[in-house]
């Protein structure tokens, strides 16, 4: 085994990719991100279910079975319901038990924030809170996103989900390939590196930047450098190779496998597309996406340089543009622009933006002490970001921020939108 790494290193022993991907096959985290791997889902069958959840309970509690089917084969009284809704969904999406409707369906649309669930004292939980849950209920979100009749508007509220259940992780794909300036992703670059932003090797997390210099690096290898490092990584990655369980094991094709369920997903977000012909993931660019052309998508870019123009700062390692409300909150291309600008960014250090990330990019209300930045969500977890330690920005621009409430006002007529706008940027 030993030698299929230094075989690695040989290819080129000055590229830090190749270290970094010697580095990560020998970690048990070597798969890295992992999301929801044993069920793929599309739009179309997302809303198969939620269709026959309104229709048998609207957005009333229905209540779930609690113990699988081979220790309790019959339901009780109160999961009457819930068995007609598992043969229901069944038959129309041609796969969906009692135990993997609310042991893994469930779980990803709770995450997705489409349902929620509840203990058994009926107490709203959590998406990742543990304990028994015996009831679900569509959310007011999961409703709006049933019932909206525009298809683009409805992509776009899948996209929000997914980003739900991704922990905005297509928008930092979204980022890395804008800043690439390639306008794509291949499949191994999202496998070998992207897979690994946010994870941990070596005391050493890795962040957006740290991301997109080895996918720079990556690129500068030949052809035949490249299939010769996927070759010496399928033979390393190979479960014949190793002895113990399966964290001690390495598996090419189940880390591939996973990469491709990310894939799935990425793929049904307003930002993205596959091309079946080149292999690559690229960004959407047609009159029917958020991109309706290349000048929209040259905006996008302008936008981030336009940040650092404002504020008068300059690049810094360890630092990553950051979007206050998450761009998947737009339900409308006008809206995706008026969020896509430099005044809904702002600078912020590495760690502050995944700790951001890691609550599911829900801290979006930005409020100053003097001049330090606090980002809080609407439970009030907060993430302080001290000026000029954790976020570079001028602090004379601070009533930019005010203006883009205003902008969004006048130029968003969704008054949920709006509502949602309005407690956002406050100040002390």
């Amino acid at each position: 085994m030993d030698k299929i790494l230094q075989e690695l290193l040989r290819i080129d022993p000055s590229k830090e990719c190749i270290k970094f991907l010697v580095k990560r096959i020998q970690n048990d985290n070597y798969r890295g991100l992992q999301i929801s791997q044993h069920n793929r889902y599309t739009q179309k069958e997302i809303l198969v279910i939620l269709k026959e959840i309104y229709e048998l309970c609207g957005d009333e509690l229905l209540q779930m079975r609690t113990t699988d089917l081979s220790k309790r084969p019959c339901n009780i009284e109160g999961e009457e319901k819930y068995a007609i809704l598992t043969n229901n969904i069944a038959r129309e999406i041609k796969r969906c038990t009692q135990d993997s409707l609310r042991k893994n369906i469930f779980v990803d649309l709770h995450r997705m924030g489409l349902i929620d669930r509840f203990n058994p004292k009926k107490k709203r939980l959590k998406p990742f809170d543990k304990g028994v849950k015996k009831y679900t209920a569509l959310t007011s979100f999961g409703i709006k996103f049933l019932q909206t009749e525009d298809i683009f508007i409805q992509n776009l509220l899948f996209t929000r989900a997914l980003e739900n259940l991704m922990q905005g992780f297509g928008e930092e794909i979204l980022s890395m390939i804008l800043e690439l300036k390639s306008s794509y992703l291949t499949m191994y670059e999202i496998l070998f590196f992207a897979t690994f932003l946010g994870q941990k090797l070596e005391a050493r997390i890795y962040h957006k930047n740290d991301i997109i210099e080895l996918i720079q690096d990556y690129r500068c290898l030949s052809k035949i450098q490249q299939k010769t490092l996927i070759k010496h990584l399928k033979t390393y990655c190979n479960p014949q190779n190793f002895i113990g369980d399966k964290t001690q094991k390495r598996d090419f094709h189940n880390w591939t496998n996973a990469t491709q369920q990310i894939l799935s997903l990425l793929t049904q977000m307003a930002y993205f597309e596959w091309n079946k012909t080149d292999k690559k993931l690229h960004i959407r660019v047609n009159e029917k996406s958020l991109f309706e052309n290349s000048t929209k998508l040259k905006r996008s870019m302008q936008q981030k340089i336009e940040y650092f123009k404002q504020h008068n700062v300059c690049k810094e390692k360890g630092f990553e543009l950051h979007h206050i409300v998450p761009l998947c909150f737009a339900s409308s291309k006008e809206e995706f622009q008026v969020l896509d600008k430099w005044e809904n960014m702002v600078y912020i250090d590495a760690f502050s933006h995944a700790k951001i990330t890691q609550n599911n990019n829900a801290n979006m209300r930005l409020n100053f002490d003097n001049d330090d930045a606090v980002f809080s969500d609407f439970n009030d977890k907060k993430v302080f970001c001290e000026n000029e330690k954790n976020i570079k920005y001028n602090p004379n621009k601070k009533r930019y921020y005010v203006q883009l409430q205003a902008k969004i006002i006048s130029e968003i007529e969704s008054n949920f939108f709006v509502r949602f706008i309005q407690i956002i940027f406050k100040f002390f």
